[in-house]
């Protein structure tokens, strides 16, 4: 069977230094993988250090957001850049040193045979509180809602083909794109796949908040009767 070709794709904001690293312990896994970097209106100076690195490469497509649009617009525009470049399917890594890209081999080869694969961490301890089990109601609601059974919601390392983009796609600009693209995959009855992964948080107080956490759970009911 011949192997799909794949892209990674790696939104950055305000991560000039550690947007690097993700992006060389990438090439340090695959140095032949082709990667689209799409800098989200960052207010540090990522985008510039970033051209400084990686401009030259063939194989890294960089491109911008004049001002912060969010995470989903990220991935929507590395994803649009992506299938321009001749993709076939998109792996999402998020450029804080949280993915690591030694997972990257299973994922290609995971998507060869699913059309979605889903990146899953153990929720326990290690998990802040808030996130662990805001992570597992949330899990609840999509099997009661959408008959689906997911391990870790809030993940942003996952993967697609580009069969099913039309029917994933997601309105979600930041927090929830995970769980809404979940959504639509029980809505669409979609076969899926996850991998577990390393639980790594390099950053306690980034990432969802209880706010953030209360819109995506506010949300699943709204996805459930959305067209």
């Amino acid at each position: 069977m011949k192997k799909i070709n794949v892209f990674v794709v790696v939104p950055v904001y305000n991560e000039e230094y550690r947007a690097v690293e993700t992006i060389k312990n990438i090439l340090k896994v695959n140095k032949e993988v082709k990667i689209v970097v799409i800098d989200d209106g960052s207010t540090d100076n990522s985008l510039k250090i970033l051209k400084s690195f990686f401009l030259r490469n063939k194989n890294i497509f960089i491109s911008n957001h004049m001002i912060n649009l969010g995470k989903g617009a990220s991935m929507k525009t590395g994803v649009t850049i992506a299938w321009k470049q001749g993709a076939e399917a998109v792996v999402f890594m998020d450029a804080d040193g949280q993915h690591d890209p030694k997972y990257l081999f299973k994922f290609i080869d995971k998507l060869n045979k699913y059309p979605i694969v889903f990146g899953y961490r153990e929720l326990n301890k290690n998990i802040p509180w808030i996130r662990r089990n805001g992570n597992k109601f949330a899990g609840w609601l999509i099997k009661v809602f959408f008959n689906i059974e997911r391990k870790d919601l809030l993940c942003g390392f996952l993967g697609f083909r580009k069969e099913i983009y039309k029917k994933i796609i997601w309105k979600s600009d930041r927090y929830g794109i995970e769980t809404e693209i979940a959504t639509k995959v029980g809505k669409n009855q979609i076969p899926f796949s996850e991998i577990k992964i390393d639980t790594i948080y390099i950053d306690k107080y980034k990432g969802v908040t209880i706010f953030d956490a209360f819109k995506i759970l506010f949300k699943i009911p709204f996805w459930f009767f959305e067209r």
